[in-house]
């Protein structure tokens, strides 16, 4: 099945329901307007902007500030803005529609169901999903389902002499909260420094911890699994890790280059690949269905899995991108088209014939000052401005760590993920350098 055959299938299944996105950024919605029934979109940030959408509303927008999407959850915000924000969306539902979303959110339950008579989502609900975004039962169970991960041990909080006689016997570790996004809810700590002043926020009673395992190079796969246990690929990358100038955490999310994976062994490539399926297939036998990510690690000769993301990613947008260029069905429309029913397109792999031919890096920048900016732009050149994206508008603020940008870049900008070639790195920071 062809790129154009998978839109004209979903096309015919949604009919004449309206399709609404619901996503943490408006603009990770674009690959949707191919689609003939999309009309309107919910976001918490970064609004889509496209004047061939009936209707928008983009929280940021509606408050005048954007949040850090790492550690923000719209089910949590009481502020009238986000109040009304659901609102919207519980009155824009009042017909036959369907729903997509970047992530389940709890408020999904209740605006779907009482409507489940016309309203279709297009997701697992946040009850189902809960246990896939619980990193010690998800990697505890890839493990024994053969799937090389990093060595995390667990430690309980009353134990903490435990973990300072292996930080001693180690020097350095990563520790890690058991729910974690972007970055936040990781940190580093060696055996000089005050154990108690390091240990990501958590509430569940126990924590992980982990060797640094360095010289490393990271990397991503978008992927998405169908009901029969078909698992399509999207956007092979290397991952834009802890970057300085684009944020202050230590493993804090900062891009993709698409380019840079072509780089890499054919043999590490496909081991990569088959652990992403083999990754498929677990998340098969447990009910998952529709988009996710393998964020993993290329350490001495060996890919081991750093975490299943088990949802839309930031790279989505842009895997997109390049799956269009290649006529491949991209992930948002293979998401869909496993909730619909429609079977699995048969796709043209992503090997070296392809890899060798994606020139495209992407770029996130936050706020690294500790207080909210409003970034202003103006000694960017009109050509730099073209291939950036996510912006916030004139009179929205930036908390920290907040989203700034997203730089879009011909070819590829980094060698290990963790360093940036330096044109990319004055561009950035001629950006984060804005005084507050």
């Amino acid at each position: 099945m062809s790129r154009r055959q998978l839109i004209d299938a979903i096309n015919a299944r949604l009919g004449n329901k309206k399709l609404i996105w619901l996503g943490t950024r408006g603009q990770d919605a674009q690959p949707l307007l191919e689609l003939a029934c999309f009309e309107e979109v919910f976001s918490v940030a970064a609004p889509l902007g496209s004047l061939s959408i009936r209707q928008e509303h983009c929280l940021e927008e509606m408050c005048g500030r954007r949040p850090n999407l790492d550690n923000y959850t719209l089910d949590s915000d009481l502020s009238p803005q986000a109040i009304k924000l659901r609102r919207l969306l519980h009155q824009s539902l009042g017909e036959p529609s369907y729903l997509a979303a970047y992530r389940p959110h709890h408020l999904l339950s209740a605006v779907c169901y009482p409507r489940s008579e016309y309203v279709t989502y297009l997701g697992l609900f946040s009850e189902r999903h809960a246990p896939f975004e619980h990193k010690p039962w998800v990697e505890t169970e890839l493990r024994r389902f053969g799937v090389p991960v990093i060595p995390w041990k667990y430690y309980a909080d009353d134990h903490i002499a435990l973990l300072m006689e292996d930080l001693r016997a180690r020097k350095e570790l990563v520790l890690r909260a058991s729910r974690t996004d972007g970055g936040f809810g990781i940190s580093r700590v060696n055996r000089d420094e005050n154990m108690l002043d390091k240990l990501p926020p958590h509430n569940d009673g126990f924590f992980a911890a982990a060797p640094v395992l360095l010289p490393h190079i990271p990397l991503n796969v978008g992927a998405c699994l169908f009901p029969d246990g078909h698992v399509t690929l999207h956007g092979p990358s290397v991952q834009l890790i802890g970057l300085p100038g684009c944020t202050n955490r230590p493993f804090g999310y900062c891009g993709n280059d698409f380019s840079a994976y072509a780089n890499l062994e054919t043999a590490h490539q496909q081991e990569l690949e088959q652990i992403v399926r083999r990754t498929g297939q677990w998340l098969s036998k447990q009910g998952y269905l529709g988009a996710f990510g393998v964020d993993a690690i290329l350490y001495q000769g060996q890919i081991l899995v750093v975490e299943i993301n088990p949802r839309f990613q930031g790279s989505s947008r842009q895997s997109a991108i390049i799956d269009r260029q290649f006529d491949r069905p991209d992930i948002y429309l293979c998401h869909i088209a496993s909730f619909l029913g429609i079977d699995a397109p048969k796709m043209m792999p992503i090997d070296n014939k392809i890899l060798t031919k994606v020139c495209r890096s992407h770029i996130v920048v936050h706020n690294i000052h500790d207080v909210d900016i409003y970034p202003r732009l103006s000694a960017l050149m009109p050509e730099e401005m073209e291939r950036i994206e996510l912006l916030p508008g004139d009179g929205v603020s930036v908390a920290t760590e907040a989203i700034v940008c997203r730089i879009v870049r011909h070819g590829s900008v980094t060698q290990d993920g963790w360093t940036l070639e330096s044109g990319t790195r004055a561009l950035v920071e001629r950006i984060t350098g804005v005084d507050p």
